[in-house]
């Protein structure tokens, strides 16, 4: 089983690598809600004990993907797509937070770093055959720096934890759900730029305005994506623009 690993990033151990592959699957639809996950049958998938397997379990709970009952183990929770919508929405609620905080500050070496992350998306666009994963990467990489950079402790720890210990990390690791054609990529950058402005502007609503914006539209495209695999319908009432 192959490690995922980035540029600056630790080696996943093989429990977290377990973990990911299942929340793909039960993501993708291969397990159904309320399907069992049996310990035996992951070890003898994966080729190792059932002691990793149940670090793999405990991960997944954490994400919400699993429900975990004594004596009788662990079941799959039903993720629809109602409920990844949900969690952009929460992302984008508060990573808007970060930009306007971020906005607020007139850090003027925070504005060079964006800036200098926006141009290796533009060098990225430009090529127009970089792989999604390696542009999703590079709009990670910018989406920490305004949750890192906000000013707001205690929203930057959210924001953290909600990458290392939801869903929503495990949606972008890996994946991606977006960023497939040079069209996409050259529409991210060009909602970035604006961004760009917005913060070196100080422009604290137009900033959180615009990045909430950017997940609506990754949300979008992410939906878009999923439902080649996964036949059913979403609520238009969680997909909210403003």
């Amino acid at each position: 089983m192959p490690a995922s690993r980035r540029r600056g990033e630790r080696t996943r151990t093989i429990p977290e690598q377990i973990a990911d592959h299942v929340s793909n699957a039960i993501v993708s639809g291969e397990y159904r809600g309320n399907e069992r996950i049996r310990e035996q049958e992951l070890a003898t998938l994966y080729g190792v004990s059932r002691g990793p397997v149940r670090e793999a379990i405990r991960t997944l709970q954490e994400r919400g993907l699993v429900n975990f009952f004594p004596r009788r183990g662990a079941y799959v929770v039903d993720v629809t797509l109602d409920t990844i919508i949900e969690v952009f929405n929460v992302r984008a609620a508060l990573m808007g937070l970060a930009a306007r905080d971020l906005a607020r500050r007139k850090d003027p070496r925070l504005i060079v770093d964006l800036q200098a992350g926006i141009a290796e998306l533009r060098q990225l666009a430009k090529t127009r055959t970089a792989p999604a994963q390696h542009f999703a990467r590079a709009i990670a990489r910018l989406g920490g720096l305004v949750a890192t950079r906000c000013g707001n402790k205690h929203l930057a720890r959210l924001l953290r934890d909600q990458l290392d210990h939801t869903l929503w990390g495990f949606i972008w690791r890996d994946r991606p759900l977006d960023f497939f054609t040079p069209q996409r990529q050259a529409a991210a950058v060009r909602e970035w730029e604006r961004l760009a402005v917005a913060i070196a502007a100080a422009d604290d609503s137009d900033a959180e305005l615009l990045l909430r914006q950017i997940f609506f539209n990754a949300r979008d495209a992410a939906l878009k994506t999923l439902r080649k695999t996964r036949a059913e319908k979403v609520s238009a009432a969680g997909l909210i623009r403003d």
